[in-house]
């Protein structure tokens, strides 16, 4: 193999057929295995019902309805010759309904009301000591009131009353992040296990190989062919063989448990090695695509938002009112029992705490210097971020390097196809060191291809690039 083709083609995953299990349907079957993902997607459907309670809290309309009877009684005697009240029932129905909206736009509330009564009030007079005469009083009274408040300074914008939604906003989408970093880190354990899976898949060939070959080798020398005392050397590179082959299974075993997850025996048995040209773009913006510094920018932004509450919290209250109401009612006891009253009212209201508020303004002070915490914090991280990813470019490098370096090893080697025939005693030991030589190199190989992908894979998940291949 040339440099060239070492740089050109790396190992990939994938099944001979047209139903091909690559690297890409391998994290659709990932993220299709619901149960990986089940504890962190209820933490991030929690994040999502709290924010609609918060909106909907805040946001929707709210109507109440109230409604109450009420009846009270009263005797009473007098010694007088006037008129009086001897006994007296009163009697209401009450019901009353009320209609309120905040608005995101602007912070403000608007408040419709409806209210109706039925008063009725039943008398006895008396007068002398004795029975006069019954009077009975009743009436009809409906009221109607819209209020409109905007507040100007303070809750301008509703800078106070929305920052419990405002910061469920934020909590919700760094829930979305925690999630998309859980499922990165999922597929990037378990992408290391597909490629691992299928090159030690290519190590057991491999040992197979190697071990038959020498199993020939021992019954061509028991055959009478060649000296028997060369029997021992040939069995002792097996036994070596042998072990590996057991240890390579072993771990296979263990990678076959874990695959079992998430692929059905027929695609475990679908994945095969084939070559791909390298599509390696070994740079990446990472300041823009890094979840960890997301997140923090997320925290930047729920600090901002307090440092608006508590700003504004210092500020004065100035707010806009604006009152329309009108009163009907209907009565039988006098002419002015009935009437029919609409009154209009707008207001500016001004009030500011000439002591200040000193809860206020210790608060604003954390939040201020938390602002700076957060900046260094930031910093920190995307300096370690860079140097996160210059360490796995050099590695990718690294890889490709050692790589190359056993390609040309092995073109050096030349093992031609055993012919027992030609085979002289002398040279059975030299050629089971050659055919040694080469297994040990072929699967030195296979061990730069495993550290590389894994490299890779730890490349991608680093730019949070991993699911993007699954697209």
């Amino acid at each position: 193999m040339n440099r060239n083709f070492a740089y050109s083609f790396i190992l990939l995953l994938a099944s001979s057929h047209t139903h091909a299990l690559n690297e890409g349907l391998f994290i659709e079957k990932i993220l299709q295995s619901a149960h990986l993902f089940e504890n962190a997607a209820i933490n991030l459907e929690i994040k999502e019902i709290e924010l609609l309670g918060d909106e909907r809290q805040y946001n929707n309309w709210h109507w109440d309805l109230d409604g109450e009877v009420l009846l009270s009684g009263r005797l009473q005697n007098k010694d007088t010759n006037y008129t009086y009240t001897h006994q007296q029932i009163k009697s209401d129905q009450l019901l009353s309904t009320e209609l309120s909206k905040r608005f995101f736009s602007n912070g403000s509330e608007l408040t419709l009301s409806l209210s109706g009564s039925l008063p009725k009030t039943s008398e006895e007079k008396y007068k002398n000591q004795s029975y006069y005469s019954d009077v009975v009083t009743s009436a009809t009274l409906v009221d109607a009131e819209i209020n409109w408040q905007l507040p100007l300074l303070r809750n301008a914008g509703g800078a106070l009353d929305q920052r419990t939604y405002d910061l469920a906003v934020l909590d919700l989408e760094d829930e979305q992040w925690v999630f998309r970093r859980f499922q990165e880190d999922i597929v990037a354990s378990y992408l290391k296990s597909y490629f691992e899976y299928a090159i030690l898949g290519d190590n057991l060939r491999l040992l197979q190989m190697h071990i038959s070959q020498l199993d020939l080798l021992v019954a061509y020398i028991r055959d009478g062919a060649l000296d028997e005392k060369l029997v021992s050397s040939v069995e002792q590179a097996a036994s070596k063989a042998k072990s590996r082959l057991m240890a390579s299974k072993g771990e296979t075993h263990a990678l076959t448990n874990k695959l079992k997850s998430v692929l059905n025996t027929g695609e475990l048995e679908a994945i095969e090695l084939i070559f791909y040209r390298l599509k390696m773009n070994p740079f990446g913006d990472i300041e823009a695509e890094s979840v960890d510094l997301k997140r923090i920018r997320i925290e930047q932004l729920k600090n901002q938002r307090q440092i608006r509450y508590y700003q504004n919290t210092l500020k004065p209250e100035l707010d806009f009112a604006f009152n329309a109401s009108r009163a009907v009612q209907k009565g039988n006891y006098s002419s002015y029992s009935e009437s029919d009253t609409t009154d209009v009212e707008i207001s500016l209201s001004f009030e500011y705490p000439l002591s200040g508020d000193v809860g206020a303004k210790t608060l604003l002070r954390k939040y201020q210097l938390k602002a700076r915490q957060l900046e260094i914090k930031y910093n920190s991280k995307l300096k370690d971020l860079k140097t996160k990813q210059k360490e796995l470019q050099l590695g990718l490098q690294t890889g490709l390097e050692g790589i190359d370096f056993i390609n040309n090893q092995l073109s050096r080697l030349d093992v031609a196809v055993i012919d027992f025939k030609g085979l002289l005693a002398v040279e059975v030991r030299p050629y089971v060191e050659r055919l040694t030589d080469v297994l040990e190199l072929k699967l030195d190989y296979n061990d730069e291809l495993i550290e590389y992908h894994h490299a890779r894979v730890d490349y991608d998940n680093l730019l949070s690039h991993l699911l993007v291949k699954s697209l």
